[in-house]
Formats: C-alpha cells, structure tokens, sequence
C-alpha cells in the first residue's frame, strides 16, 4: 500500500493519554516512515483540542471531531458520520482503520467509509460495568451496530488474544492479534535502582479504578515497616486523583508517595528508569501498555493474571503474578522484588528480552501493514471459515506458575 492515504479513526488521541491513544500514535508514526503511507487522524475534540484541523505528532494531520454529548466518560456526537465523510473526501482516503470499542465512533467511521476498505481494530473485551442498566444497553450495542460494524470490515485486529476470545460471537475465525508495541530506542535499559521505589503509571480517573491504586497504596502502607525506605511514584492524573492523594495520607504515607501527573514520551521513559518495579494490580485489563513499556525498561513488573496480561507476563519470568484483590499476595511479591536484586534483575532481562523479541512497533506495523493489504484486496483473503492467524500475540493464553519465590 506504498503512497495511499490511511485514515486510523479513534475516539482517543495524543496528547491524550492512554493504550488506545498510544497504539495509534505508534501505528500512525511507522506506518508513514517505515511503510511510506500517508497517514491522517480522525478523534474526538477535547478541552485542549477542540474541533478542526490539527498538527499531530510527526506532521500528522488530525481532526478532531466536535463530542457535545458526554455518557458514563464516552464522548458522543451525532454528526460523526457526516464529519467523517467530509475528513474522507478531502483527505483523499484509500483505506479506513476505525478503533473501538467506544460506542458510535467506530461504528460511524464504518458507515463513512462507503465502499473503501475497511478495517476494524478491537482494544477490550466485553463492555461490562457490573451495573444491570448499562450492562444491558452494552450488550445490546454488542449485538446491532458493533455486530453490523465488524460485518463490514474487511478484516479485525484484536489487540491481544483475550479481546478476540472474550467476544467469539463476532470474531471467532476472522480476527488477527497485533498488541500494542514499544518504541526500543526511548524505552530503554538503564542500571537497576538500590533505591525501592516503585511506579505506578495509569489513569487516575474514577471510571479507572480497576487498575488497582488504591490497593497498591495500602500494599506501600503494609510495606513500610520491613522496607523502610520504600517510596512509590505514581504516574497519571484524572478526576480521582485528589481521593487517591487523600487516601495516602489516611494511611500515613503521605511523605512516601509521589502524584507526578501525567508523563509522556521521555518523562515517561525517565519514571520507569528510575523505578526499581512496576505495580498494576489491575482487576481487568486486556492488554496494559505500561506492562510493555517497563518490560522494554527492563524493569520487573508485579501485577495480575487478568485479561490478556499472562500472554505477556509469565509468573516467576518477566515478573510476579498475584491474585487481583489479594493484598497479602501483593505485599509478598514487592517485598521480594524490592529486596532481591538478583531477582529483579533477571526478571527485567527477561521482560527486556520478550518484547524485543516481538513487540517493536516495526514489526507491529508490519503486521498491519500486511492487514491492510489483505483488506485492500479481497482477492488475497483466506477462505470464509479458515481460523486467522495470531501475529504479534505472545502465544500465552493462560498464567504459569514459575515457583517464583514469594
């Protein structure tokens, strides 16, 4: 697809951050320097970008689209399909790469695209919220338009083998795995810290709570007596920050705990370097990109054996796996990593050494590229029925104890 213009339309874009925002930045970026396409962005407005043209990263065209409407932290707006026509148009578009799962914006860079290739990238499982009503009106948005979108698509990409699984009603058979990838050059090794601090870096938005902070905050607590030098940065910023800032004083570790805010590129690069290990105790998660980007650190990470992360994290050899909720668990595996070097180091290696091997974004946007070009010629597509390949899953679809000491 040498010299055609790809329009990747997602709700979320840089200099928001976010997995969604991080894997399209990076898609966007090799996919013009290393595949000669020319890439344009279609995403939402927001309070610092509003609606119009904008410059983006590396040149990037970017418009943002005008969200007037705001439902459970989902942007809508009901002029999407026609803006998207126009953004279509005057882009000269060859090809449309929509990201979901946020309802209407996909589904409406579907219906733009007319008879354009169109392709369907997936970055979550089931949209459930434990909530009856929403639970309700999720499923039945699964069932119509995401049903009609995907029947659109010329080809679907999952972002990890646990997205494509938790939905086989519409992608069994017909969906090829690219996870998110890492940038090796800013995402480097440096020596590992005597100090024992540990990062945090997600959102801190209510609607973020899975994550886990408020139960690595009581972990640090717990911590403190048998690491007494323990600190932990936390890297993110949202409407919840304030409660999370209040809750580390509660528990006394006020002078502990650092709030950094958001961080990107090299600041980000610079938090994981200085940090001994990465903690998301996450409750779901399909594929956590900070889990990537500590590993390429070489940075062991504790977390859980939730979503897609066991196909990236294997218990005892790029990092310890706890059960989510479990505190006694999660006090045990930092108290290890942050008091045994040779532990730690090995498990960074290894991390260091899993994604080198697969999760580059050079080969990550190879693997779209040949997507892409099996979607732009339907001839080359395999047989309806023949179970597509997984490229760029880490062939792990379920936690491994490793006998790592606790």
């Amino acid at each position: 697809m040498t010299a055609r213009t790809v329009l990747l339309a997602s709700p979320y874009f840089p200099p928001d951050l976010g997995g969604v925002e991080q894997y399209v930045a990076g898609l966007a970026r090799l996919l013009q320097t290393r595949h000669g396409m020319r890439v344009v962005v279609a995403a939402t407005a927001t309070r610092d970008c509003g609606p119009g043209l904008h410059e983006g990263p590396d040149g990037i065209p970017v418009h943002r689209l005008a969200a007037p409407f705001t439902v459970s932290q989902t942007p809508l707006g009901p002029h999407w399909v026609r803006d998207l026509r126009r953004v279509v148009a005057e882009e000269g578009v060859d090809l449309v790469n929509a990201h979901a799962p946020v309802p209407l914006f996909a589904d409406a860079a579907a219906r733009a695209s007319g008879d354009l290739p169109f392709v369907l990238t997936y970055h979550t499982g089931r949209m459930r919220k434990g909530r009856p009503v929403a639970d309700a009106v999720c499923a039945a948005y699964e069932r119509t338009l995401l049903a009609g979108t995907v029947r659109r698509a010329g080809a679907v990409v999952c972002s990890s083998d646990f997205v494509a699984a938790d939905l086989p009603r519409l992608f069994a058979g017909r969906s090829t795995t690219i996870s998110p990838g890492v940038d090796l050059g800013r995402f480097t090794p440096r020596p590992l810290s005597g100090h024992p601090r540990i990062l945090f870096a997600g959102s801190l938005a209510r609607t973020a709570g899975y994550k886990g902070l408020p139960d690595l905050l009581r972990a640090v607590a717990r911590l403190a007596p048998a690491v007494p030098d323990v600190t932990l940065d936390v890297a993110g910023a949202g409407s919840a920050a304030a409660e999370h800032e209040a809750l580390a004083h509660r528990l006394g570790i006020g002078r502990r705990v650092a709030f950094l805010g958001r961080l990107d590129g090299d600041r980000l690069a610079a938090a994981y370097q200085r940090a001994r290990v990465l903690a998301l105790p996450t409750y779901c998660d399909s594929f956590p990109t900070v889990l990537v980007e500590a590993m390429a650190c070489a940075r062991p990470v504790v977390t859980t054996p939730v979503g897609g992360i066991p196909s990236l994290v294997a218990d005892g050899e790029e990092g310890l796996l706890v059960p989510p909720g479990d505190g006694d668990a999660l006090v045990a595996a930092l108290r290890t990593v942050l008091t045994d070097d040779a532990l730690a180091r090995r498990l960074g290696s290894a991390g260091r050494d899993r994604v080198a091997g697969d999760l580059s974004w050079e080969r990550q946007s190879d693997r779209t590229a040949e997507v892409f070009a099996r979607a732009a010629h339907p001839a080359g597509r395999r047989p309806p029925g023949r179970r597509a390949r997984s490229t760029g899953g880490l062939g792990r679809a379920a936690p491994r104890s490793r006998g790592a000491a606790r």
